[in-house]
């Protein structure tokens, strides 16, 4: 996914080397199941404190940047998260491993999750408020092995920074102990799959999953909710990306739709809108067909095979309590290369999500989506993330958070008719 912003104009102020400013750094990578692009928004870098920092090739480039110029550094991720280590692999009694580790909470350990490396006892240089994350790799009746390497050691990276503004003021100050790099690298990892091909153990996804409301949803969804979930910042995001993915005059599917279908300006042929609630479909300006529907009640899509071209779900897949079900269906409905996009935040009903949405990390639940596109058939597999741009001043949380609703988005085609 590429950046929106216009380029550069040469009247605009170039960036010192005691300036201040507000940057955006990309890593580009592949776990070998899909290609991943992870975006975090920095909004006040100071040259002279952070430059050392950065990749080599990106610091020579940076002092005289312009905003909306770019520059990037393909990189192994060891250089950054550390080299991997053998002996950071353990293999040790499943005793070891502590499930009552939180109060209250009984956990069990699965292959390909991630865990706080506290849940470890009896491990040498590991104690109980170690939170850095550690892998499982196998459970294997009494024998646990776990990985304590960063998941993206081993992984060759593409990292870009985009300078998107000059700020006023100078700094020359020093003692800055992390990296932006380090930094947006710090979590992304959760969402590669198993070095080995195997598939993470996010739960038996072929029968029904639990939730903690399982009453209904057409009582859940009775009352009308004519409210945005997400911040206007993360729903430009979210149509930005729609907008690169959604090819013109396509006829589109928003599933689970609302009053509100986050595909502004994108010249579509016809837009469906399924969903829950008559009257929020009734104000749904952009569709021009919406269909009434419990998706888990009933699975089946009313469409014909090949029939769209594309099918959008915004903030939405949680709530699927058969998403595998639901994902075939999209296959079978979408035309040969048409696109499903899923997106999602860190906002969400929790009675009505699906019991694992909460047990997971962030960036988890994006591994657990792709894995779902996978097992339904889906091919080239993508991954975009974006988190820390500013939340807008006008929204009712900016007095609770500085930044705008984290996104998510995983995306899959239908196989070309030709293959």
């Amino acid at each position: 996914m590429h950046t929106y912003q216009s380029g550069p104009s040469h009247n605009e102020p170039i960036l010192e080397a005691n300036g201040l400013a507000a940057v955006t750094l990309t890593a580009i990578w592949s776990d070998g199941i899909a290609e991943h692009e992870d975006r975090k928004h920095f909004g006040n870098f100071s040259v002279f404190r952070e430059i050392d920092l950065l990749p080599p090739d990106i610091a020579s480039k940076l002092i005289g940047m312009r905003p909306g110029n770019c520059a990037e550094q393909q990189i192994s991720a060891d250089e950054i998260v550390g080299e991997w280590l053998e002996e950071r692999q353990i293999v040790t009694d499943m005793n070891s491993f502590d499930s009552h580790y939180q109060r209250g909470l009984v956990v069990t350990p699965h292959a390909g999750r991630f865990y706080p490396q506290g849940y470890l006892h009896g491990t040498r240089d590991i104690v109980r408020e170690t939170i850095a994350p550690m892998r499982v790799i196998k459970c294997e009746q009494n024998r646990l092995t776990v990985d304590l390497n960063h998941p993206l050691a081993r992984i060759g990276l593409v990292i870009r920074l985009q300078l998107d503004d000059i700020l006023p003021g100078y700094d020359r100050r020093g003692g800055r102990c992390n990296s932006l790099v380090e930094d947006l690298l710090q979590y992304n990892g959760f969402a590669a799959s198993l070095r080995d091909g195997r598939e993470t153990d996010y739960g038996d996804f072929t029968t029904r999953q639990t939730r903690r409301d399982d009453k209904p949803d057409s009582v859940f969804y009775s009352r009308p909710r004519m409210v945005q979930h997400l911040d206007a910042r993360a729903l430009s995001t979210i149509n930005q990306l729609y907008r690169k993915l959604i090819p013109a005059q396509a006829e589109v599917l928003d599933l689970m739709a609302s009053h509100d279908s986050h595909l502004h300006s994108i010249p579509w042929s016809k837009l469906h809108a399924l969903g829950m609630n008559k009257k929020e479909l009734a104000t749904n300006k952009s569709a021009d067909r919406t269909l009434l529907q419990d998706l888990n009640k009933t699975t089946r899509l009313p469409f014909e095979n090949n029939s769209l071209d594309a099918i959008v779900c915004t903030a939405s897949i949680e709530y699927l309590i058969e998403p595998l079900k639901i994902l075939k269906e999209c296959l079978r409905v979408l035309r040969p290369e048409g696109v499903l996009v899923v997106t999602f935040s860190n906002r969400w009903f929790p009675t009505k999500a699906i019991k694992i949405w909460s047990e997971l990390h962030e960036f988890e639940r994006l591994g657990m989506v792709t894995q779902w596109l996978k097992q339904s058939d889906f091919v080239n597999l993508q991954t975009f993330s974006s988190r820390g741009l500013p939340r807008p001043a006008d929204d009712k949380y900016a007095d609770k958070t500085p930044f705008s609703d984290p996104i998510y988005a995983a995306w899959g085609y239908k196989t070309p008719a030709s293959l």
